[in-house]
């Protein structure tokens, strides 16, 4: 424990991160205040649920719709100036939708929004590796995933009070005004943060057609050129659906099949979120490649299995137990996995990987929400977790088996 907190402490020494997390923090908290503002506005207009999902559709869209170009500037364009246009952007869209009221302007503000997230995400993940010594840009992640768990039920919490006191309008202006601190962060950032490509890299990939603009071609490659990592990025795509596809249904068992009330399943939500804080603050245990890899792939099982014991849960404390246990695998999936991804890539490609994960996950959870409702329909709340926990299962085992032969290849070869 000692030796985590001082691999932390080491991080944390340099200013530089110590702003980006900050401001990072901050703006999540104010995209929670944003999007639960957002939530209770439409739902004020009385258009009924396709509405809400038509809005949480729209907050997906330019991150899947953009991640090619998005990779692109993330490893070519100056970081500074982007970050701070990207957020500036955003910035001046909050305020439109402070000002605005109509259901029509008020989703085509949340495009304009998103479209300056999609573009600078993966930018702000790409420059973390030029500000902490070689190697210890997974504990910047782990630091960053943690911050995010905290702040953003923190967010969703003030967002609440402020719309119920001065209206959806002071949530979108905080908001805005979180914008403005992460734009002086980027300020303060160096002003060449790019890496220059080296050997390992691999060349370009040409763009060919509609999809060659829309996929990250570049970051394809490079997972392709390391294929461990490639097997860890691309199971996460099918956990996504899996993982996700039980939030259509996670009231229904919590409320009617083990009978809790609403103060319990927020409990449930909470400790679920808790968790994950905890399991990114604790996958800085794993400081070495082999390890994280270890960790990661043992951690797709377990996460199986609990989703599966949620199901069976033949009451509310064994299904909190269970939530616990998923939480905090994955808060320490997630963490290892870009940690990863960070340490290990080129600098070239950073960038596009950052955003073709970004890109099909928000994808593969748009697509996990319809088969959780289908399944959750056909069989229940009870069947749908444990569909969903065997799915989770044989992924682990696919990609398992994929890891140990892409060693086996690579020390044959």
């Amino acid at each position: 424990m000692k030796q985590i907190l001082r691999n932390y402490a080491e991080v944390l020494r340099v200013g530089a991160v110590r702003t980006v997390l900050g401001a990072a923090a901050v703006s999540v908290a104010g995209d929670s205040a944003a999007m639960v503002a957002l939530v209770l506005r439409v739902h004020e207009t009385g258009l009924g649920p396709w509405a809400v999902a038509v809005l949480l559709g729209l907050l997906g869209l330019p991150v899947v719709l953009t991640m090619g170009l998005a990779g692109e500037l993330a490893d070519r364009a100056d970081p500074r100036r982007l970050l701070v246009v990207t957020a500036l952007v955003q910035s001046a869209a909050a305020v439109a939708l402070a000002a605005v009221d109509g259901t029509a302007a008020t989703f085509v503000l949340v495009l304009v929004l998103q479209t300056g997230f999609a573009l600078g995400n993966p930018t702000w993940s790409a420059v973390v590796p030029h500000l902490v010594p070689e190697g210890s840009a997974g504990r910047v992640v782990a630091l960053q995933q943690a911050l995010r768990g905290v702040a953003g039920p923190l967010g969703a919490g003030v967002g609440g009070v402020l719309v119920q006191w001065r209206g959806p309008s002071a949530a979108l202006l905080l908001d805005a005004a979180t914008f403005l601190a992460l734009a002086a962060a980027a300020l303060t950032l160096g002003r060449s943060l790019r890496g220059e490509t080296t050997a390992q890299d691999p060349a370009p990939a040409p763009r060919r057609g509609w999809l060659g603009a829309v996929l990250p071609r570049n970051g394809a490659a490079a997972l392709r050129a390391d294929p461990v990592l490639g097997v860890l990025v691309l199971a996460l795509l099918p956990l996504v659906v899996t993982l996700e596809s039980v939030n259509a249904v996670e009231v229904f068992l919590v409320r009617d099949v083990l009978g809790a009330g609403a103060a319990q399943y927020g409990l449930a939500e909470a400790v679920h979120g808790g968790a994950a804080v905890v399991g990114a603050v604790a996958s800085g245990a794993a400081t070495t490649r082999t390890a994280r890899v270890r960790t990661v792939l043992a951690a797709f099982g377990l996460v199986a299995l609990g989703q599966v014991g949620q199901g069976l849960a033949p009451g509310y404390l064994v299904y909190l137990a269970f939530g616990a246990g998923v939480g905090l695998l994955l808060g320490v999936v997630n963490a290892l996995v870009m940690g990863l991804v960070l340490d290990e890539l080129g600098a070239a490609h950073r960038g596009a990987v950052v955003a073709l994960v970004s890109g099909l996950s928000r994808a593969a959870g748009a697509l996990a929400l319809l088969l959780g409702g289908v399944v959750g329909t056909l069989g229940g709340p009870r069947v749908a977790f444990v569909v969903a926990g065997a799915g989770s299962l044989l992924v682990a085992a696919v990609a398992a088996a994929a890891v140990h032969r892409s060693v086996d290849a690579t020390s044959t070869g």
